[in-house]
C-alpha cells in the first residue's frame, strides 16, 4: 500500500467534543491502515455557538444549529490550515468510510492535480450519490471537471481556494448549508471543481452505517436507506447523475 503523504498534506476531522463516541471508533480504527494522522477539529459545537456569535455571522432563519455548527467547524479548518505549511488541506467528516486502496489511489490522484498553487477543489466521496457516466470515464484518470460539490465529508483544497472561501466568509454571512454555500463562492471565484472517479470515500450517514446527526431532518430505517443508496448508487455509476438541488 503506497504511504500518504503526510508531509505535504493538512488533515483534519469535523467532529464534536462529547457524543458520537461510535463515529470516533470507526474513524480511528478506519485511518489507521493507511497511516492517515486522526487530527480531530473539535471546535464550533452547537453549544459553543453564543446567539451573539449567531447573529454575528449567520443570516438566515431556516439553517438548523447542526448545519451552522457544521459551516463553522469547516470555515475553522481552512483558517486552521491557512496558519500552517502545508500546500494541500484533506477535510473530513466524521462519518466517512475508506476505501481499502484510498492511499494507492489518493497518490495518483495527487500527481495528477499536479499543482499545488491550483486554483481547485477535489472531492474524494459519492456525498448524493453523485457520479461522471461510466462512458465518460477513460483509464488511468481519477479527477474529472464536475458542475458542483458532492457534500462536504470528503475533500482536497490547496491554499488559494482555502484564502478565497475564508476571505469570503470574513466579509459575508452564512446563509445556506455549507455545501452549498461554496459552491456558490467557488463559482464566484473560478474555482475548478473535480470529482474523484470513482469515489474512494462513502459517507457513512447516507449509506445507512450511520443515523444523521443534524436534528431535524427525517432518519429513515438504515436497512432501506442501505438498499435504495446502493440502487441509485450503481444506476448513477452507469449512467451519470449531476443534477442538484437548489437552495
Amino acid at each position: 500500500m503506497s504511504e500518504f503523504p503526510t508531509d505535504k498534506v493538512f488533515v483534519r476531522i469535523c467532529h464534536v467534543k462529547r457524543g458520537y463516541e461510535d463515529r470516533e471508533r470507526h474513524i480511528t480504527a478506519g485511518f489507521a491502515p493507511h497511516g492517515i494522522p486522526v487530527n480531530w477539529f473539535l471546535d464550533w459545537d452547537i453549544s459553543d455557538i453564543s446567539a451573539e456569535e449567531k447573529a454575528r455571522r449567520v443570516d438566515s432563519q431556516k439553517l438548523l444549529p447542526a448545519e451552522i455548527s457544521c459551516s463553522m467547524k469547516h470555515i475553522g479548518v481552512w483558517q486552521e490550515f491557512l496558519a500552517s505549511g502545508y500546500p494541500y488541506c484533506l477535510v473530513f467528516e466524521d462519518d466517512v468510510i475508506l476505501s481499502s486502496s484510498f492511499c494507492r489511489k489518493f497518490n495518483e490522484g495527487l500527481a495528477e492535480f499536479a499543482d499545488p498553487d491550483r486554483n481547485a477543489v477535489v472531492y474524494l466521496g459519492n456525498g448524493g450519490n453523485y457520479y461522471t457516466a461510466l462512458w465518460q470515464l477513460k483509464k488511468g484518470r481519477h479527477l474529472y471537471p464536475a458542475p458542483h460539490c458532492r457534500n462536504t465529508d470528503s475533500y482536497l483544497i490547496t491554499r488559494r481556494v482555502a484564502e478565497a472561501r475564508c476571505a469570503w466568509f470574513a466579509a459575508n454571512k452564512i446563509t445556506l448549508p455549507i455545501d452549498h454555500q461554496i459552491d456558490r463562492i467557488d463559482a464566484q471565484n473560478g474555482v475548478e471543481v473535480l470529482w474523484f472517479e470513482r469515489p474512494i470515500v462513502e459517507q457513512g450517514t447516507q449509506n445507512g452505517t450511520f443515523s444523521t446527526s443534524i436534528i431535524g431532518r427525517k432518519s429513515r430505517a438504515r436497512f432501506y436507506q442501505r438498499l435504495e443508496w446502493n440502487w441509485k448508487k450503481y444506476r448513477r455509476q452507469l449512467f451519470g447523475y449531476t443534477s442538484r438541488p437548489q437552495r
